[in-house]
């Protein structure tokens, strides 16, 4: 992945995020925005999204490729 996407949060993951611990959801948050601006993440296929591994936690994302 070398190009930036842009970051769209359903309504779900945001409730979910924001009950985190403030440094776990900080950790996450640099982790998502550098995936989007640099593709700099360890990323893997796992049916049927896509799962991005920061530290202990794995967050699960929908990448739209239009």
């Amino acid at each position: 992945m070398s190009s930036s996407f842009t970051l769209v949060w359903d309504w779900p993951a945001l409730a979910t995020f924001y009950k985190l611990p403030l440094h776990t959801a900080t950790m996450i948050d640099h982790a998502v925005i550098r995936l989007a601006e640099s593709g700099e993440g360890q990323i893997e296929w796992v049916a049927p999204h896509h799962q991005l591994r920061i530290g202990f936690y794995e967050v699960a994302l929908a990448i739209d490729s239009e």
